[in-house]
């Protein structure tokens, strides 16, 4: 009697230790797959060589294993390195957004000052990404041009050149042709002053 007895037991031991085990496993199993899970995540930027001083948007995208989009998915946006101090999302090295309908979070990227390679990460339910961002020196303004023999922060010539090749300011040859002009009339005054004097005999 005992020994039939204790192989019922030990019968009903092994069904209670399966049965607790298929439990277990069942909810190992839904506690992974709850939230879904998500088939990728990709990061991108609107301008990936802006001038510094720009600002630029990141956007990362969600989406799950058949490639639709997963909406109100928290993504996390962080600068991981860059080649100055001044570059920030948001106004912050990490910042947190909500995906939308399409599966879209963005964060606006402020280039900061420093020419060089900004690289920013995104992550949603433990897939990361990444996109990098080169910026750019600002050009410089372009020189003041001058004209040909002038000398760079010398004052500016007071008059053109001469109607012929000569080169002389204008100035100049307005005071030639004035004083020209005062010695003929001088000479004119003269020659009829002596050619009305009486004659001697």
């Amino acid at each position: 009697m005992i020994a039939p007895a204790r192989r019922v037991l030990n019968a009903i031991a092994l069904a209670g230790i399966a049965v607790i085990a298929t439990l277990v496993a069942s909810w190992i199993v839904a506690f992974a797959q709850y939230p879904p899970p998500v088939g990728s995540v990709t990061t991108t930027a609107s301008n990936t060589s802006p001038a510094t001083g720009a600002s630029v948007t990141v956007t990362c995208t969600v989406l799950d294993t058949q490639g639709n989009p997963v909406a109100n998915e928290p993504c996390t946006f962080t600068i991981v390195s860059q080649p100055g101090t001044d570059a920030t999302l948001d106004g912050a090295t990490t910042v947190t957004k909500t995906t939308n309908a399409q599966g879209k979070a963005t964060a606006v990227l402020s280039a900061g000052s420093a020419p060089g390679q900004i690289v920013v990460s995104t992550g949603a339910r433990g897939i990361a990404s990444q996109v990098t961002v080169s910026t750019q020196a600002a050009a410089p303004a372009p020189a003041a041009t001058l004209p040909p023999g002038a000398v760079p922060g010398a004052a500016p010539p007071t008059g053109g050149g001469s109607p012929g090749d000569g080169g002389q300011p204008l100035g100049l040859w307005i005071v030639v042709a004035l004083a020209g002009t005062a010695a003929a009339l001088a000479s004119l005054v003269v020659a009829r002053g002596v050619a009305r004097r009486p004659k001697t005999r």
